[in-house]
């Protein structure tokens, strides 16, 4: 994995190589269908869209997948090192008990937590580096970035820009992770699944239930196509009944995909009635939220300190993919001050960009009291680093339909599920908003689309 040339066979997007004619006829089809494209997706820009897919080399995303899966077996070992019970983990990541909903400290580490992820990669002169790898069954986004991969690609075939264009979707990472669900579990067709969310987040209609519901009923849809007998909730509508089962609305709810981050929750009625239920042995979880503690960015500080012991191959993938990452300790406050343009200061178990701080993007003043502050409080780290790329999209804006083309950061997101590369999450950076990809700066959320070859 190591061996593969990602800079001299850059992958990513090949808008750059097509020839003005068949780039003119992508950007006609996407003037002419990027309101169905983007149709109740869940992306967070209220002022432009995406005019094109993005459009990868299928061979480059094969061996992105395979990256992605060694560094996910590697973060694993990593905390096996350490920790032999979740527990043990938590205490050895500074996480106050009861923090993480649903954790049972006893619980093994194991294969188990691993069957579900996404890391997010930035990608520095074609060179993959992964600053976040967000593990367990929350990881969001893949029925959008799926939903965008398809219309396009219909988009495509229905204007004939498939006849000069020849692309495919990515695999299915929708059906990839009913078939992960099936195999963690065990489960025979026909099995309940039920696909609970919070109703506190800042996903697009998460406080109404009833319109989320509605929106996420053809993932239910598929979930049957599947094979399950399958239903969507919210937490707050499930309660245990008489017999100590967990149900809602009617239904008894005995698998859970869990599509929440299971910490920082409200109590709630159905959030005791979960912890009752899966005490019990009434209902289980895709995944444990033991997974969760996995994705603690201090797993990469650990990591870059485990390298110099590890075999060649993945010291020199560690050093090559994953920025150098340290905890921020007293001791590292004045190297950190003077090296401010070199580093990014992130929280330890944030997600999505949330609380990531590029140096060079600080003044001095703002960087010095975020260093002096984040080494005082703890649980804050620093990491190399990465220039990330840019790629040219054309825009469409949402009011009066102006066009607008203009370079912008990106993050690429493959999907895991079973240990199986599965789709691709691409966030692409909004105009003037900075390189931090979270969803305050107005990410647009989008997916790709394959061409053969390298």
């Amino acid at each position: 994995m190591t061996g593969y040339d990602w800079a001299g066979q850059p992958g990513f997007d090949a808008w750059g190589n097509l020839s003005d004619d068949v780039r003119a006829a992508v950007l006609a089809a996407g003037e002419a269908g990027w309101q169905d494209v983007f149709d109740e997706i869940a992306t967070y820009n209220e002022t432009w869209r995406p005019l094109r897919p993005v459009l990868m080399s299928k061979a480059w995303l094969e061996e992105l997948y395979s990256l992605s899966d060694r560094m996910l077996q590697l973060l694993l070992e990593c905390c096996q090192r350490r920790a032999s019970t979740a527990g043990e983990l938590r205490e050895l990541l500074g996480i106050p008990a009861g923090r993480v909903e649903f954790l049972d400290d006893d619980e093994l580490l194991g294969d188990h937590l691993v069957v579900s992820g996404r890391p997010d990669i930035l990608l520095t002169d074609g060179v993959p580096k992964f600053v976040e790898f967000n593990v367990g069954s929350d990881v969001g986004s893949v029925w959008d970035s799926e939903k965008v991969s398809a219309r396009f690609l219909a988009l495509f075939e229905k204007s004939g820009v498939a006849s000069i264009l020849p692309v495919e979707a990515p695999v299915s990472a929708v059906d990839r992770r009913y078939a992960a669900i099936r195999e963690a579990h065990g489960l025979e067709p026909g099995a309940r699944l039920t696909m609970v969310f919070r109703t506190d987040g800042e996903y697009p209609e998460s406080h109404d239930p009833e319109k989320l519901v509605e929106l996420l009923q053809p993932f239910a849809d598929r979930g049957r196509d599947n094979g399950f007998d399958m239903d969507v909730q919210p937490v707050d509508w499930l309660t245990l009944d008489e017999n100590g089962e967990l149900v809602g609305r009617g239904r008894r709810v005995e698998t859970i995909l869990r599509l929440f981050v299971c910490s920082e929750m409200p109590p709630t009625v159905g959030l005791q009635a979960i912890k009752d239920a899966l005490k019990g042995g009434a209902a289980r979880l895709f995944t444990s939220a033991a997974s969760w503690l996995i994705s603690n960015k201090v797993v990469f500080a650990w990591l870059w300190e485990d390298a110099a012991s590890l075999p060649a191959e993945d010291a020199a993938l560690i050093r090559t993919h994953l920025p150098r990452t340290r905890l921020l300790t007293p001791a590292l406050v004045s190297s950190v001050l003077a090296e401010r343009e070199l580093l990014v200061l992130k929280p330890a178990d944030e997600f999505g960009g949330s609380g990531v701080v590029v140096g060079r993007e600080a003044s001095d003043e703002e960087w010095r009291e975020l260093i002096e502050r984040g080494a005082a409080e703890g649980l804050r780290l620093v990491q190399d680093y990465s220039k990330p790329d840019r790629m040219v999209m054309d825009f469409v804006g949402l009011g009066g339909g102006a066009h607008e083309r203009a370079e912008v950061p990106f993050s690429i997101g493959p999907y895991t599920f079973g240990r199986r590369g599965a789709g691709c999450y691409v966030r692409i950076g909004s105009q003037g908003e900075g390189e931090v990809l979270n969803l305050k700066r107005n990410v647009h959320v989008t997916g790709s689309l394959l061409l053969g070859g390298a």
